[in-house]
């Protein structure tokens, strides 16, 4: 994307105790690249809160490929690295231990420091023009209230928590306080963000991807519906009544947002993840790259998806001429991740997000697989649905193989019979770059999509659910099902309040947002420990790995585990740090 504001700054404050290695830690120079004179000027606070954006650059894989796996649409593929296999199984030894885990962790605490520093820069740099230190403040307290609720999301009281500038290594502790100084401190970061971010209107159009009023609410949306997850006593605590009074503010937000900020929904569903509209007003806020190969920072998620186009499951050992492994317009041939049945079978065919969530047939490619198929051949089909025999015995007089949804998965248990069909499974088409280079280039130039009117609908279905309110939810459902429609069929798309409940809004959540980000936290803030277990156990059977490989996924995976790492290095400096319960370190 266009770079408007994001400068390569490299900024990583003094705060690797929480990263890696104690070595590491008293290895960093603080301040980096910013020397602390600059940062008390104008433009040196102000590179300083610019810093973040490039640091969500590094985390955003991390967030996923940590932040994600374990739900109920993400099954392991037929190439997966044991780490990123680990967190789908949940197997212990693994997600304690792991680089990626770890990394999660760390850019977490670095966007979180970084934050800190920088807003004490800002409230002592010498700053000149009129409203900037208040709009600094508000747009690095929006930030840092992020980087605050994915901790607590994701790693619950374990999370160490901090909010001042970390100078010297004697300011190093273990801070575990609960989950009620994290929301806490989440809130009042954003009531200074309200102050004075401008509405999305006013820096769409030059600074599309800034930290505005519009995403500011959506965070508050989202830490509403996280906390009310907790016992009221810890809501109390952070300063409401109870979890109704979280679900009606966060409804509340939700309406505010669909009606006065300007966004809209995209009509096409498969344009709002189009690379080449990537500024649409659906988005609320995106994660921006850049747009020439000298950008180091690229997104990676393109290629996590992606299977093997040119094989079918039933005869595997072939290639099919005709199909390139690799292609620009396909993907780059990964296979780290694929759908579940769940997933798949969530949609009904008359639902337009299926066949653009899903590629379900493959063309001609040319060789080298840079130019676009040729889409009048079409060399296979891998069907959504259950294709009789003689359909495919027709399909192969014309040259076309035909796998089905049969072929991969067990319809009656949703398990994925064996290797081959985990690297022959459809490829999602939410993170696919067309716009890259060459068919074996890894990385994308394609924005990363953190909040978008589609969440904001579901999440005001979820509210209302748990508020009792059927109608209102019903009408939610309806409103955002316009664009789904195929003409003819609408009575199959059609929602009444009977309909209404919370399983329903889990399954049109995957419908909408599946295998985008945010449906790991979307099952945990909506289920209990014990029924986001069965959920997951029976939506994916993946989670419920047993045996050699792992005890598949228990209550206590609610909360990730403070990475075996940093346990250590507190401990190489004396100093206890509470490890996650339930996990084997």
């Amino acid at each position: 994307m266009k770079k408007t504001i994001f400068t390569k700054i490299i900024f990583l404050s003094a705060i690797l105790l929480s990263l890696a290695s104690c070595e590491d830690f008293l290895a960093e120079d603080p301040k980096g690249n910013i020397t602390e004179a600059y940062a008390l000027t104008e433009d040196g606070a102000e590179k300083e809160v610019l810093s973040l954006y490039q640091i969500n650059t590094d985390l955003l894989e991390h967030l996923y490929m940590v932040g994600e796996m374990g739900s109920d649409a993400t099954a392991w593929g037929g190439n997966t690295r044991n780490y990123w296999k680990a967190t789908v199984i949940y197997e212990d030894a693994y997600m304690v231990d792991n680089a990626d885990n770890a990394n999660l962790w760390k850019w977490l605490y670095v966007g979180l420091t970084t934050a800190n520093t920088a807003i004490n820069s800002v409230n002592n740099a010498e700053i000149k023009t009129e409203g900037k230190r208040e709009q600094l403040l508000s747009e690095v307290h929006a930030m840092r209230a992020f980087y605050l609720h994915e901790l607590v999301v994701h790693f619950g009281p374990y999370a160490n928590f901090t909010d001042e500038p970390i100078k010297s290594i004697d300011q190093i502790k273990a801070n575990q306080p609960g989950v009620s100084t994290f929301y806490k401190t989440i809130f009042a970061d954003l009531d200074i963000a309200d102050q004075a971010l401008p509405m999305p209107a006013e820096i769409k159009d030059k600074e599309f991807g800034r930290l505005n009023l519009g995403v500011a609410k959506a965070l508050r949306m989202k830490a509403l519906m996280s906390l009310a997850w907790n016992d009221n006593t810890i809501i109390q605590e952070v300063g409401f009544k109870d979890k109704k009074d979280c679900y009606q503010k966060a409804a509340d937000i939700a309406n505010s947002l669909i009606k006065d900020y300007g966004y809209k929904l995209e009509n096409d569903f498969h344009a709002i993840f189009d690379p080449a509209n990537q500024e649409n007003d659906e988005i609320i806020w995106s994660i921006q790259y850049g747009n020439t190969i000298f950008d180091s920072q690229n997104n990676y998620l393109a290629r996590y998806w992606v299977s093997q186009v040119n094989r079918s499951v039933n005869s595997y050992t072939k290639t099919i001429d005709g199909l390139q492994a690799h292609s620009v317009y396909y993907g780059r041939e990964y296979r780290t991740l694929m759908p579940t049945y769940y997933f798949i079978s969530a949609f009904n065919k008359y639902d337009k997000r299926r066949e653009a969530t899903f590629i379900s047939a493959y063309c001609r490619t040319p060789e080298g697989g840079v130019e676009f198929p040729d889409f009048s051949d079409t060399l296979l089909i891998r069907s959504l649905d259950v294709v009789p025999q003689e359909i495919k015995q027709q399909y192969a007089q014309r040259g076309i193989i035909c796998d089905d949804i049969s072929d991969l998965y067990d319809l009656e248990t949703g398990e994925i019979k064996g290797t081959n069909a985990r690297s022959c499974a459809n490829n999602l088409t939410k993170w696919l770059d067309n716009s890259r280079l060459t068919a074996k280039q890894e990385y994308s130039f394609k924005d990363a999509i953190l909040i978008r009117l589609g969440e904001v609908y579901i999440t005001l279905a979820e509210a209302y659910i748990q508020l009792g309110e059927k109608d209102k939810a019903a009408q939610v459902i309806t409103e955002l099902r316009k664009r789904t429609l195929v003409p003819g069929h609408e009575a199959e798309q059609a929602v009444t309040a009977n309909d209404m409940t919370l399983e329903f809004v889990l399954d049109e959540g995957i419908r909408e947002m599946g295998g985008e980000i945010g449906r790991w936290e979307m099952l945990k803030r909506a289920l209990s420990p014990e029924d986001w277990v069965q959920w997951l156990r029976t939506h994916n059977p993946d989670t419920a790995t047993e045996g050699a490989q792992g005890i598949g996924v228990q209550a206590y995976h609610v909360d990730r585990p403070v990475p075996l790492s940093t346990v250590n290095s507190y401990a190489a400096l004396g100093i206890e740090f509470k490890k996650t319960e339930g996990y084997t370190y």
